[in-house]
């Protein structure tokens, strides 16, 4: 029975230690549907997360929530978190001054303008914002008169009303609290037949105001790196996860990494 005792004792001890040895990386993440959002069920991000927790155990994943105006800071050396995903360089990080390495492009994306259909509401109505709100973010960017600007720039120009969430500005122009938003295509893909939010009563545009890659961005000298983290999706690719992911979210024709044919 003593023996018994010990050898208990020493598996715990194993288990224990193999647990305090997975290295932390905490992932910021703020409100981006379908990439993060808390109104959403479930979440590309939550389920990257998932998979790389499930499928290795040298790092444990933790997501960290944070505002989107909190993302340059977060991932400065004195921040919080060591990874931000499906982020796109040129939404402010080369201006930021925050160090950072970035993986292999995985998403190409889109936005456009949205309104609610109304009698007579053509694709003219997208032609100009005068006498129009729109619905924004706070933190994003916007493509606007030619020139992405962030959404403090762009409420200095344009009538914009500032909430805290996509999946609001949608309601808020269902709703005709507001005449316009952007809108991600990725998120409509995913909202297609959702009982979450109805899109059958949008008009859509049919240009596009804004096109972007998303990566996983790494800061300098965090807990990971984006070398290691482009292996561990890699290996997610071989067993056939990452391709699965996106499947799930409706989204495979906006994939563009698809690591189960890279050899």
């Amino acid at each position: 029975m003593k023996l018994l005792g010990y050898f208990s004792l020493f598996v715990c001890s194993v288990l224990s230690f193999a647990a305090k040895a997975q290295v932390p990386v905490y992932v910021a993440a703020y409100d981006y549907p379908p990439y993060f959002s808390d109104v959403l069920e479930t979440d590309l991000t939550r389920e990257l997360v998932t998979s790389l927790n499930k499928h290795q155990n040298s790092y444990q994943f933790i997501i960290e929530v944070i505002p989107p105006t909190a993302r340059y800071k977060a991932l400065s050396q004195e921040g919080c978190c060591d990874v931000i995903f499906f982020e796109s360089p040129r939404w402010g990080w080369n201006n930021s001054g925050v160090s950072y390495k970035k993986t292999m492009p995985l998403v190409k994306g889109k936005e456009r303008l949205v309104t609610v259909k109304a009698e007579g509401r053509k694709q003219s109505f997208f032609d100009n914002y005068e006498g129009k709100t729109l619905g924004g973010v706070k933190g994003y960017h916007y493509l606007l008169g030619g020139r992405l600007l962030a959404s403090d720039e762009a409420k200095e120009n344009y009538t914009i009303y500032l909430a805290n969430s996509r999946i609001i500005n949608l309601r808020m122009v269902l709703g005709g609290r507001v005449d316009l938003t952007v809108v991600n295509d990725e998120l409509l893909a995913v909202l297609e037949g959702s009982d979450q939010l109805k899109i059958d009563n949008l008009l859509i545009s049919e240009e596009v105001s804004h096109e972007y890659t998303l990566h996983l961005l790494v800061g300098e000298k965090k807990n990971i790196t984006a070398e290691t983290l482009q292996k561990l999706l890699s290996e997610l690719g071989r067993k056939g996860e990452f391709s699965q992911l996106f499947k799930r979210f409706n989204m495979e024709r906006f994939q563009i990494y698809r690591p189960n044919a890279v050899r």
